[in-house]
């Protein structure tokens, strides 16, 4: 077995962001997309730079529906660029494309020259384009894929198939249009979520056999090479060698599901604990829902973390963020990237205008748990405990209040911290006991539900008690989060789950001295 510490991780489908490397001028950035864009020339298209570089390109939707062509190597592009900013901070043990990453994850191990690369994605996509059924589509469940496969038996449809085993409650399934719908009502009538994929083709499915035939024999010249680094097949369910056919490998990947969550806990078994994902496509949330005690990360920073910290609190003034506020665009692509890491989804499924209940499946009670993340995430305390926030129905809506808070008036409280945790409150020099928490716990609920202090005991069942359900706490996690600098540590379900605010105060006490 060899050693393993640290994997990078090249995404598939949802590895294309519009502008991904706009500002970066770097040679070996630049070497990729001229060699990607010549390819794309030999086969009679426009070259994909431009969609790379500039922040106003057409999204992942568009182009599903205008330029698959296009897509299709903008994604390898994406991976195989982004694997070079990675290989600037570290080099990895091993290599690991996730469905057509593949053809990235081979090419930066060498197996492939970038050029040839960028023509296999090339041959691939006219072959889907020539030969794939025009109804075709793939839907992800929040099942295992054992669960999943039986849905897909009960529709007994042959060009139906379990196609992706992400995480252990993601998997997605491809085939027939009219299929794929009914294996999310049946998904729907169980109380299961399904979320439709904006996929240009039903990948991984039986459906894609011709397009793989006319796939195999236009790549019959294309040459491999020697690998230079360790590649992990999540098709071929291991390390892959010098002695194996890569370029049957990646014919057959059309139509044989792809193991990732397999992947990933057979390399955190050889002892992988660093993922490094080279793009933003969500594999990182997936990585953390599939295995303990590992360390993620993305060659796309969050826009926040970036930000120049604010002075620190004082006495007489509260802090105040004061790094530059980002426009409703960058505002709803840290919001897609925020929502698809934590509910594991590709990031290409939680579009802007997608309703968050009825497309995403994401109930009122699930969204006001996300608030936590999000108030964290753009610094806006107490502001997101506002009614409003909870109310929005989609991402482009959340993205324009968000915009409008914080391009009215700095939020007091919110200031970025260097090391990413959040500040603690004026006079968290002390940390204090348990008793005192609970008793800033009665006043902060007494005062935002308006009742008597006197009313709201330690050892009064919120629900059962005091008539605040689930949905309600939910929303004044925001307000405890902002009071005592909880950040993020109060998405944990535990905060939510807290039956009496006696409970809640010892969560509190023990989470707290963490932070420091």
């Amino acid at each position: 077995m060899m050693a393993v510490e640290t994997v990078f991780l090249l995404p598939g489908q949802g590895g294309y962001t519009p502008g991904l490397f706009a500002g970066d001028g770097s040679p070996e950035v630049r070497e990729v997309l001229d060699t990607v864009d010549r390819i794309a020339a030999e086969f009679g298209r426009d070259g994909v730079s431009r969609l790379l570089t500039r922040t106003d390109s057409p999204s992942a939707a568009d182009l599903v529906r205008a330029d698959s062509f296009a897509l299709q190597l903008a994604v390898f592009a994406a991976a195989v660029g982004s694997f070079r900013i990675a290989e600037r901070q570290d080099a990895p043990d091993v290599v690991v494309g996730h469905s057509m990453g593949e053809i990235a994850a081979l090419t930066v191990a060498g197996a492939f020259s970038p050029a040839d690369g960028a023509r296999l994605v090339c041959h691939r996509s006219e072959a889907l384009l020539e030969h794939c059924p025009a109804e075709g589509g793939m839907v992800a469940l929040e099942l295992p894929a054992g669960r999943a496969a039986h849905l897909v038996g009960a529709v007994a449809d042959r060009g139906l198939a379990v196609a992706v085993s992400n995480a252990p409650r993601q998997t997605v399934v491809s085939g027939p249009d009219e299929a794929v719908a009914l294996v999310a009502r049946l998904a729907g009538a169980l109380g299961v979520q399904a979320t439709l994929l904006n996929a240009p083709f039903p990948f991984h499915s039986p459906m894609l056999a011709i397009a793989g035939e006319a796939f195999g024999e236009a790549i019959t010249g294309i040459r491999q090479h020697p690998l230079r680094r360790a590649v992990y097949s999540p098709v071929a369910g291991g390390y892959v060698r010098d002695d194996n056919d890569l370029k049957a490998l990646l014919v057959r990947q059309l139509t044989t599901p792809v193991r990732f969550m397999d992947a990933v806990r057979e390399l955190h078994a050889d002892g992988a604990r660093s993922f490094v994902e080279c793009g933003k496509a969500g594999l990182s949330g997936l990585v953390r829902r599939s295995v303990p005690e590992v360390g993620t990360s993305s060659t796309v920073p969050s826009r926040a973390a970036d930000a120049a910290p604010a002075p620190a609190p004082t006495q007489s003034a509260p802090a105040v963020a004061t790094a530059p506020v980002p426009s409703g665009a960058e505002v709803l692509e840290e919001l897609r990237e925020l929502y698809a890491s934590a509910l594991g989804y590709p990031v290409e499924v939680i579009t802007g205008d997608a309703d968050l209940e009825a497309d995403l499946g994401i109930d009122s009670l699930k969204r006001a748990e996300m608030l936590g993340k999000v108030s964290a995430h753009f610094g806006l305390g107490e502001s997101a405990v506002d009614g409003r926030f909870v109310a929005q129905p989609t991402l482009a809506d959340l993205a324009e209040l968000i915009g409008e808070v914080r391009g009215t008036a700095p939020v007091a409280g919110a200031a970025p911290v260097a090391s990413g945790a959040e500040a603690l409150p004026s006079g968290a020099g002390v940390l204090p006991s348990g008793a005192e928490v609970l008793e800033e716990l009665r006043e902060l609920y007494a005062s935002a539900l308006g009742y008597p202090v006197e009313v709201i005991t330690g050892d009064a069942d919120l629900e059962a008690d005091l008539g605040i359900d689930s949905l309600k706490r939910a929303e004044m996690l925001g307000k405890v989060s902002a009071h005592f600098g909880l950040g993020e540590s109060a998405v944990d379900g535990r905060f939510v789950a807290q039956p009496t605010l006696a409970d809640l105060a010892e969560l509190i006490t023990a989470v707290r001295p963490s932070l420091r």
